[in-house]
């Protein structure tokens, strides 16, 4: 059965590439009616505005935004949304909101009201649906306030930026109902986190559409929540904004300075070897693998092969910007016999080993090919071939499999649903029927997680008493991978999925180090990454 969705729109504001995504999906998307209510009289600025008038502050912060998209190369809207929708959807259905107060007391069959406009609505007669009007809020509830997007969570230095999807009141615009929520990392200037937060918040508008039509009636829970205060920046809090972005420009200039002329690498990933269990070891005395200078290694596997211990990694090359998997043999704490055992043109991280039979197998991320590559072993460890393909097309990450208690193999993996959204905020989930990956039966709740806190996959799945557990990536503070959790799998079918972090573990274990994001425990061993500010602060 089709149903009516109605989309409020602002018909001279600036689209948005966000606003672009949803407005496709819902009118592509057979299941859907899609209508537009436009509003003639809406502000007419575009929804990460950063102006509230024409005082000193709100000038310097526009002027701060424009100088920020050049130098970031992101583009400013130049289209309106009502001229989108009549290049694109010619045949769309338009209702402006006169017309609707005219027929209030008439029932126009909305399913529910989608609200892309730049004012938040509580519901209204005139904009009657059998599940309110839903409000998009780029900000996180517990956020105290909110006013140009990003930028409060930058001169705060907060881990990160959420976005809300919420249904105020009916005449009460300071409380609110919460349907969903999501969590992004932030970037180091507010343009780059206002980028992030509202691509990566389509994710969560387009999960919640379709759980809404599939069950036919809402099932968000009934939490109240007083809306943040709009609160926008004053003269001094432009300046302690610009001090901090320039400030971060410039050590940013000095470290690819220092990359190109004097090759001293930023962001250093390195292997650190241990024995019995990473939770319980003294981190501190484990001393990093010795590595080439134009090289970093991450995303660590171990596997053993006819009573020999490998490890499979990525050896990332400084010089080529690209990544290949390389293996080496263990011995005591350090690597012997290293080689390159899979090189494309395209690059490769997080080489997922594994055994199947009598078969090996390797599983790395192939994002730089858009889609997923299993390869089989031909002669091991040096020689693969491609066995099978999935996702073709698409930009998935760091995929392993699980296998459950039941002996039903499932497929972890991260998505980045679009070339602008972010990579490191969703888990998706798949049913497997073989490794040819023929079918691939979706989790209903796919994404099942949205939050780069917990989302990106930092290690294949191991076990411990019975229990399983997924290390997973915390992705907070600007930073990539600054964190690792260890993650219980509590639940896990076609329907659910719930997990518990346990432990967090931030790279407090040596002096400059500024991230880890990835382990991998087997019975015996472990071996984790951690990455140094630079290579000078390297010492083996």
């Amino acid at each position: 059965m089709v149903k009516r969705v109605g989309i409020l729109i602002s018909v001279d504001a600036p689209i948005q590439h966000w606003q672009q995504r949803i407005i496709k999906w819902s009118v592509e998307n057979q299941s859907f009616e899609t209508v537009f209510l436009s509003m003639e009289k809406a502000p007419t600025r575009d929804i990460t505005s950063y102006t509230t008038g024409f005082s000193v502050s709100a000038k310097l912060l526009n002027l701060q935004a424009a100088l920020e998209r050049k130098l970031l190369n992101i583009p400013k809207p130049d289209v309106n949304i009502s001229d989108f929708i009549r290049d694109n959807y010619p045949k769309a259905f338009c209702i402006d909101v006169p017309d609707l107060k005219i027929k209030s007391h008439d029932d126009q069959g909305f399913e529910v009201i989608l609200n892309l406009s730049d004012i938040f609505l509580s519901d209204d007669p005139i904009y009657k649906s059998r599940n309110g009007i839903w409000n998009i809020l780029f900000s996180d509830l517990d956020q105290r306030k909110h006013g140009p997007i990003g930028f409060w969570e930058i001169l705060d230095a907060q881990e990160g930026i959420g976005a809300s999807l919420i249904k105020a009141n009916k005449g009460n615009y300071d409380h609110c109902e919460l349907l969903s929520a999501c969590f992004f990392n932030r970037a180091w200037s507010m343009t780059e986190t206002a980028k992030i937060v509202t691509e990566g918040a389509v994710s969560m508008v387009l999960k919640e559409l379709g759980a809404l039509f599939k069950r036919s009636q809402s099932k968000y829970p009934k939490t109240a929540y007083n809306l943040p205060t709009k609160e926008y920046p004053g003269f001094r809090n432009v300046l302690r904004y610009l001090r901090r972005f320039y400030f971060r420009l410039g050590a940013k200039t000095l470290e690819k300075l220092g990359d190109k002329f004097l090759g001293i690498r930023p962001e250093k990933w390195s292997l650190f070897l241990g024995t019995g269990e990473f939770e319980t070891s003294s981190l501190e005395k484990i001393r990093p693998i010795p590595m080439p200078k134009d090289e970093f290694w991450a995303d660590p596997f171990l596997f053993e092969h006819h009573g020999t211990d490998y490890v499979f990694f990525e050896n990332y090359s400084y010089r080529t910007k690209k990544g290949k998997i390389s293996c080496a043999r263990i011995e005591g704490t350090t690597l012997v016999d290293i080689k390159d055992v899979l090189v494309t043109d395209y690059h490769l991280s997080f080489p997922f080993i594994f055994r199947d039979g009598k078969d090996i197998y390797l599983m790395p991320e192939t994002s730089g090919n858009k889609r997923l590559e299993l390869y089989r072993a031909v002669h091991f460890p040096v020689y693969w071939e491609l066995y099978s393909t999935a996702f073709e097309g698409e930009l998935v990450a760091d995929p392993f499999f699980y296998t459950d208690e039941e002996n039903q193999r499932w497929l972890f993996l991260n998505k980045q649903m679009d070339a602008s959204a972010p990579m490191n905020s969703e888990l998706h989930i798949y049913k497997v029927d073989s490794l040819k990956l023929e079918t691939l039966v979706p989790h209903q709740n796919n994404p099942v997680l949205i939050d780069a806190r917990v989302a990106r996959n930092g290690g294949g799945v191991f076990t411990k008493g019975g229990i399983s557990y997924r290390p997973s990536q915390r992705n907070v503070d600007g930073i990539y991978g600054r964190a690792l959790n260890i993650n219980q799998i509590k639940k896990l079918s076609l329907e659910e999925y719930e997990e518990e972090v346990k432990t967090v573990y931030y790279p407090t274990f040596a002096k400059h180090l500024m991230a880890i994001h990835h382990l991998h425990q087997t019975e015996k061993a472990f071996v984790f990454d951690a990455a140094y500010l630079n290579s000078l602060n390297l010492k083996t």
